[in-house]
């Protein structure tokens, strides 16, 4: 599916990543980080660790503020993180065009799953506080026997749960880097839904390129 081929077909699988596509937290989240170290005067050890992709790299925030203030600190201050972070995105609404995306995709007959690196009570609390559970017939969360993005285990899980004889035209919609390996490790094109520069390449081919998720309406 090109930038300027879309085939309109009925019925697809269509597979969200949800951080960063169906709520914005990866923002969120960078911007949690940002106050917290200035706040703590811990601004000259550098800002979050972003990826390329804008997503924000825990691991190697977390090595680095281990290396720098210790495993002690690091605890508290990460505890500290979740908590704003929660209360932050508790008050967000869902990203720009999910809601156009999730309206046309029912009036379409196209079945939603969510495939999401994150805890299931954090997925299917936001899902809930936003009115849009319904919208999606399955939902895979990383978690005891599931590995995390870019393992394929969510998405295969979404895809053993529409029916294997029927994941032809079967697509997922991704934020992260780990994601759209995670994406094509399962055998499914993705879209990059990205704000990141033209410059930014994109890890490996991607079936299209987006802002928002209502850009892909046309093309289903």
């Amino acid at each position: 599916m090109g930038r300027d081929t879309c085939v309109r077909t009925t019925e697809r699988l269509i597979i969200l990543d949800f951080d960063g596509v169906v709520l914005d937290t990866e923002r969120t989240s960078i911007t949690v980080w940002q106050e917290l170290l200035r706040e703590c005067s811990l601004e000259p050890l550098g800002g979050p660790r972003v990826r390329p992709d804008r997503t924000l790299d825990r691991e190697a925030l977390r090595r680095h503020l281990t290396e720098a203030v210790g495993r002690r600190r690091t605890r508290a201050l990460w505890s500290e993180f979740e908590r704003r972070n929660r209360a932050r995105a508790d008050l967000l609404d869902a990203g720009a065009g999910v809601r156009p995306f999730l309206a046309h995709c029912r009036d379409r007959g196209h079945r939603l799953a969510i495939a999401s690196g994150n805890e299931r009570d954090w997925v299917e609390g936001h899902l809930s506080r936003l009115g849009i559970r319904s919208a999606f017939a399955s939902v895979h969360c990383a978690g005891p026997g599931v590995r995390t993005k870019p393992a394929p285990d969510t998405y295969l899980g979404a895809l053993r749960a529409w029916a294997p004889r029927r994941t032809r035209g079967s697509l997922a919609v991704e934020d992260s880097y780990a994601g759209l390996a995670a994406a094509r490790a399962a055998g499914l094109p993705a879209v990059w839904l990205t704000d990141a520069p033209r410059s930014a390449p994109s890890p490996g081919p991607v079936a299209r390129r987006v802002r928002a998720l209502d850009e892909l309406i046309g093309c289903l």
